[in-house]
């Protein structure tokens, strides 16, 4: 009968004879005996062994029990952390670690009983540790570490059962991660592979130094990959030749740019042809964070893991090694730091323990509680050290918070003699010159590797058991994102033709449909009213002074089209208003305003409104036109309009007759400045349309992004964008050279309105400044804007502007204002024609080739996507980039290991008995409907969730 599981039941131990239980075995010899046993007892074995194996099978609570029937060998281990509550048999620290571990609760009633299943848990835990998920989840691990020269080598034979090298240099300069797997069947085998996480990147002209290795880089010069690569290196069958294996095993992941399988003993070219100890002399690095993984499978054997690490030294054997020194403690203490982390720490019982280099990383790390330490050498614990180590059995120097233990695996015994001899040794039973002190008999229950591993493996599955719902969620989390990671990458289809069609044609569709839309047209029309806004303020002002007048009043902001600037104030010193003068803020407050007259609140006029484009909406959004609203100031004076009268008159004409040539000029003056203004909307428009049509792209195409067919519509889309803007340019621009050609108008009962409220304007502005300059208005009197002014206040200033100007006779400079009135009236006609015609000729030409089919015919040139063409067109359309293959395949790559995660865990679930882990899984939220390994299937209801 093969030998069951390692569920022995330790009682009180008066001496080192273990007491073993019905239906268990002690330690394993190299040629187990079997034991007979009765028909009753077989069964339940069986049963027991049923149910700590992956299957569908009912588990053993569904199992008729009978009164005759004995427990099941895993439920005695319950009570384990009973005794070490109880204080029997136990140290202070002992009981202390084993509470910290024994009142860890589950999180879900799923995982209630699966701390009881230690074979299962470690079995899944092993499954994650190799598919090399712990980027995504946070996995319990033992990590081994320790000193050169700690005894590590014979310690890790023992753990693993097998004769792993021990000479000096085999397994040092690379991680090992050893994975135990009790096997029914009666053979043996190791599987040894390379866990490669690291790219190895040398400098091109030295090797690495100490100065190198930083918190970025701290494994010159190894980088990190993005995912793990597995290669199964190669599988024997005979214990004898693992140390031959693990050697070129370490040399082919040491020369990571090369070949691995030159390297495999017996198979690879390098390996027949090159002596061992000269390929490990002659390999590319010295040292990689990359793992050498073995998974060794045989009757007997402990279910666990754990990881090796090289131990780590002061001095290398050359100095050029020495940045090796600190590459190993960055290692250490990477894996030290993992929160999760069971740290294994080797100390040798020969040496002082001050002299410990691991024990200040470990500190450094802050790992102390999570440490159990485990003294090697034994057998060579000199007599004066006794007391020290005692100390640290009882707790008495508390450098670690889960204890000690006490192990003895000398090299000159074999490994078949190994764990007899460790058992007579702690017995005190063994003769020699350093015999077992007889003080430590009671911690005889931590004295020995197979005490250690049943402590090891059961601590590491209640870790596992308390992390396991964190780990589910967080797997499935990742599971999610890679899924819209690929939805983004999705694969070439099966009709590459239909597809590119089918995916252009809803491109033209959509590009129709954003510019009909709604959306477009409000933000369109809102940059057409900021254009129409910017030309209306951009109205010239007139200076309506003449500096040689008495000028002493202040024009209020109302009045800003008929801007009046004094450069100085000199009222008559007789002047009794002569305080009031205003004040140079409140005529620099007038010279920023150039609002247009809006006519339609003048009372006075009685003109009606002469265009709709008048009324300019007051607008939220920020304008790209405000640094042109008073490029209009101030560009007329009536003594510049005089003395521009006076050099084109010819001699004998009347002085109030004006040549058509000063109208002109002045008139053309000013809707020259529109220039820059229309370049502005130009561009403004091109952006808003540009937007619009990338934003259809990306909707109808944003799947294909990384396929060459975005990039070619993509970019046909703006060169046809960019020649309809050109001709559509072109247009607008004549429109301008129209205005600026010469003046001209046909609407003369539209000019004549404008020009009467301009006059209007104009004649109030200028006979306030008379009166005040004649004193016959107060200097305090305030000009408002006319639409700010009440109808009585309106009433008033007419009233006294008819009685007082008529005493002044007639204004010297009347002619002037006329021509100024003339001008501005033929502004705001001209603007309100040319705001009309160019946002005209825009929706007209330029948008309607969008809202029809001459995009349409376009694309259809270049893709022929309503006519025939090369079936390879189109197969050349959907090819891709090599980093997007090589990141989609990446991410399947990593969905793949995940999923079988996830089903592992399932397993385990299931195996707990009385639940179905998946709908669990399901009612905790999740949307799995995971089946048998290796398959997944998370699609329908991800799609519900993603909103």
């Amino acid at each position: 009968m093969t030998r069951n599981h390692d569920s022995v039941k330790y009682e009180r131990i008066s001496s080192p004879t273990i007491s073993v239980r019905s239906g268990t075995m002690g330690p394993p010899s190299p040629s187990p005996r079997k034991r007979k046993t009765p028909p009753g007892d077989f069964l339940e074995s069986q049963s027991v062994a049923r149910s700590f194996i992956r299957s569908h099978a009912p588990s053993v609570e569904t199992h008729l029990r009978r009164d005759d029937e004995t427990e099941p060998m895993f439920m005695e281990m319950r009570r384990l952390p009973d005794s070490f509550r109880t204080g029997q048999q136990d140290s202070p620290v002992s009981q202390n670690a084993d509470a910290s571990f024994a009142h860890q609760s589950f999180a879900h009633p799923t995982f209630t009983d699966i701390g009881l299943k230690q074979k299962a848990c470690n079995d899944t835990l092993g499954d994650l540790q190799t598919l090399g998920v712990s980027h995504v989840a946070a996995l319990p691990e033992l990590v081994l570490v320790g000193d050169q020269s700690a005894g590590k080598s014979s310690l890790m034979s023992g753990l693993a059962r097998v004769n792993l090298p021990r000479s000096a240099g085999v397994c040092t300069r690379c991680p090992l991660h050893i994975r135990l797997i009790s096997s029914r069947i009666d053979h043996w085998s190791c599987t040894v592979s390379l866990q490669q996480d690291y790219d190895f990147q040398p400098l091109p002209d030295r090797k690495p130094k100490t100065s190198d290795v930083t918190a970025s880089n701290p494994f010159p010069p190894w980088v990190k990959m993005s995912h793990r690569d597995i290669k199964t290196f190669k599988t024997i069958f005979d214990p004898s030749e693992i140390e031959e294996v693990l050697r070129w095993a370490q040399i082919a992941i040491l020369n990571h740019k090369r070949n691995f399988e030159l390297f495999i003993p017996g198979e690879g070219a390098v390996a027949k042809e090159t002596p061992l100890d000269v390929a490990a002399r002659e390999t590319d690095a010295q040292f990689s964070p990359n793992i050498v993984a073995l998974e060794i499978k045989g009757p007997g054997l402990p279910d666990l893991s754990f990881y090796d690490l090289p131990g780590v030294f002061q001095s290398p054997e050359k100095e050029e090694d020495e940045y090796i020194v600190k590459v190993v403690e960055k290692l250490t203490l990477e894996y030290i730091r993992r929160e999760k982390a069971i740290i294994m720490w080797a100390l040798p019982m020969n040496i002082d323990l001050e002299n410990s280099i691991c024990l200040g990383i470990i500190r450094k790390a802050k790992a102390a509680q999570r440490t159990i330490g485990v003294m090697t050498k034994a057998d060579q614990l000199p007599s004066q050290n006794v007391h020290n180590w005692l100390a640290m059995f009882r707790g008495e120097k508390p450098l670690v918070g889960q204890g000690f233990f006490a192990t003895s695996r000398p090299p000159n015994q074999p490994l078949e003699d190994a764990t007899k001899w460790e058992e007579l040794f702690f017995g005190r039973q063994v003769d020699g010159n350093s015999p077992w002190p007889i003080e430590f008999a009671e911690f005889a229950d931590r004295c020995g590797v197979e005490r250690l591993l049943k402590y090891l493996s059961r601590k590491l599955t209640e870790a596992f058991a308390k992390s396991l719902p964190s780990i589910k969620e967080t797997v499935y989390k990742r599971l999610n994102a890679i899924k819209g990671e690929l939805d983004a990458l999705p694969e070439l289809p099966a009709n590459v033709e239909h597809e590119v069609k089918k995916s252009l044609v809803e491109f033209l569709n959509q590009v129709k449909t954003a510019i009909r839309n709604t959306r477009f047209s409000s933000e369109w029309n809102t940059l057409n009213s900021q254009f129409q806004t910017c030309i209306f303020k951009m109205k010239p002002t007139c200076k309506v002074k003449d500096n040689t007048e008495l000028q002493t009043i202040d024009l209020s902001s109302a009045d800003s089209e008929a801007a009046t600037p004094s450069p100085s104030k000199r009222p008559r010193p007789s002047d009794s208003t002569v305080r009031n003068v205003s004040t140079p803020t409140k005529r620099q407050r007038q010279d920023n305003i150039t609002t247009p007259v809006k006519h339609e609140d003048y009372p006075m006029g009685g003109m009606s409104r002469a265009s709709s484009v008048m009324a300019a909406p007051d607008l939220h959004l920020p304008s790209p036109f405000v640094r042109y609203f008073n490029r209009g100031r101030c560009a007329m004076d009536i003594k510049d309009i005089r003395n521009r009268i006076l050099r084109n008159k010819r001699p004998g004409m009347p002085r109030d007759l004006v040549p058509d040539e000063v109208r002109e000029a002045l008139c053309l003056d000013a809707v020259r400045k529109w220039e820059e203004p229309l370049d502005t909307y130009i561009i403004k428009t091109t952006e808003l349309l540009e937007k619009t049509a990338n934003g259809a792209l990306e909707e109808s195409l944003g799947v294909l992004r990384r396929r060459l067919i975005f990039r070619e519509c993509h970019n046909y889309l703006k060169q046809f964008i960019e020649a309809a803007v050109a001709g559509q340019k072109s247009r607008l621009v004549d429109m301008f050279n129209s205005e600026t050609y010469q003046l001209y108008m046909m609407n003369d009962d539209a000019f004549h309105r404008y020009k009467a409220l301009e006059m209007e304007q104009l004649k109030r502005v200028r006979g306030i400044i008379r009166l005040k300059a004649s004193t016959l208005l107060d200097w305090d009197y305030s000009a408002k804007r006319v639409e700010d002014m009440s109808e009585e206040e309106k009433i008033k200033e007419r009233k006294i502007l008819d009685t007082h100007l008529p005493k002044l006779g007639k204004d010297p400079y009347d002619t002037e204002i006329e021509v100024a009135g003339f001008v501005r009236g033929y502004y705001m006609m001209a603007a309100a024609r040319f705001v009309e015609g160019v946002t005209m000729n825009v929706n007209s030409n330029l948008l309607r080739t969008f809202r029809e089919h001459q995009l349409d015919v376009y694309l259809d040139d270049k893709f022929h996507i309503f006519s025939h063409c090369d079936p390879s067109l189109y197969a050349e359309l959907m090819e891709e980039d090599d980093h997007t293959a090589k990141q989609r395949q990446q991410l399947k790559k990593e969905k793949d290991k995940l999923v079988r995660a996830m089903n592992s865990i399932i397993d385990l679930e299931s195996l707990s008995g009385g639940t179905n882990g998946a709908n669990d899984f399901n009612r905790a939220g999740g949307t799995s409907t995971i089946h048998s390994h290796p398959t997944i299937e998370l699609d329908s209801e991800m799609e519900e969730d993603e909103f």
